[in-house]
């Protein structure tokens, strides 16, 4: 009886089964899953949360949740993308203060000031397509 390498060790049962042999299920106490820290609705009420104090921080015109959390198909490695499009001139610090008071974990702004949005409307409408609209001024 041939056994692959893959298979030694493998307990199987005697007998045949629509012409497969039939094996016994085997779990491994080794195999973790991990979940994801937060589901979409914990990251909505974050982010609007502390929505007046990024909006007194910054001129801000537009928030959108996009990406996988919009859509429902986040995993645990997946980031949180979140489109800012905010008045006036590009602010260098516009990226670290997004980030400092939403302080949320593997979050990922993409941060437009509005003449860069309308420059780049239509790629941008692609990349958020499926988003959820936390904030309109």
């Amino acid at each position: 009886m041939l056994i692959l390498p893959v298979l030694q060790g493998v307990d199987t049962q005697k007998g045949r089964q629509g012409g497969l042999l039939k094996m016994q299920k085997i779990s491994s106490g080794s195999v973790q899953i991990f979940y994801p820290k937060f589901n979409k609705e914990e990251i909505i009420q974050a982010i609007q949360k502390k929505l007046k104090h990024l909006t007194d921080s910054l001129p801000i015109s537009t928030v959108l949740l996009f990406g996988s959390y919009a859509k429902g198909n986040y995993t645990v490695a997946s980031d949180i993308d979140i489109l800012v499009v905010y008045k006036g001139k590009e602010r260098r610090d516009a990226h670290a203060t997004v980030k400092r008071i939403l302080d949320i974990p593997y979050l990922e702004p993409h941060l437009y000031t509005k003449r860069e949005y309308k420059e780049t409307k239509e790629t941008i409408d692609r990349m958020t397509k499926d988003s959820i609209l936390l904030f309109q001024a």
